[in-house]
């Protein structure tokens, strides 16, 4: 139990994908982030990101490793992440029809996303097992979810009118999420044995 707590927190917290790793930093230059929309974005990231470590995780073991051709996994993770995208908007569209239309665009724009490839990657290197691939997927989901509506609640409630001209608008946010991480820093080094 301590176990699963810890890599929840790790990926939470001590390798949070976008302020520790700076993977999926393309959210900044987005002028219409609302709350709502970061709500939409990260649970379409953290939807792509658990079908695809599942995906991902099944290429490598089945695959890549029984033949012996870990070299193309490059390919075969960036082939998970398109294969869990129109997977799960099949499955949005089928089954929960409200939902993929609040979700739709948002799961479009996660296949360029580079922390879905970067949670695959990290799983494959740790050498996780499924239950832990599914755990560390979903934590770093919500993770990216919680960063995206934390950074564009301060958005919208600070004012950053009264900042030096050539500050505003992307230096500001890059300097918000540059001190957002330094308050995970803290966190670094957090392991689980």
């Amino acid at each position: 139990m301590l176990q699963v707590i810890g890599l929840v927190l790790i990926a939470i917290l001590a390798e949070n994908m976008v302020l520790v790793r700076c993977l999926g930093m393309d959210w900044p230059k987005r002028k219409d982030m609302t709350e709502d929309r970061a709500w939409h974005i990260g649970v379409s990231i953290t939807l792509v990101m658990v079908v695809t470590a599942l995906i991902s995780w099944l290429v490598n073991v089945c695959i890549l490793r029984f033949f012996g051709v870990e070299h193309f996994r490059v390919l075969a993770y960036t082939l998970s992440v398109l294969m869990a995208v129109g997977l799960l908007r099949q499955l949005l569209r089928l089954f929960f029809p409200v939902l993929y239309r609040h979700l739709n665009e948002d799961l479009s724009q996660t296949v360029y996303s580079c922390a879905v490839l970067g949670v695959a990657f990290i799983i494959t290197l740790r050498n996780y097992s499924l239950p832990q691939t599914l755990l560390y997927a979903l934590a770093s989901g919500v993770g990216i979810l919680g960063v995206l509506v934390i950074f564009t609640g301060m958005q919208d409630q600070a004012s950053f009118d009264n900042c030096p001209k050539v500050f505003r608008g992307l230096p500001i946010q890059l300097i918000t999420a540059g001190l957002m991480a330094l308050a995970l820093m803290g966190f670094y080094g957090l392991n689980v044995n």
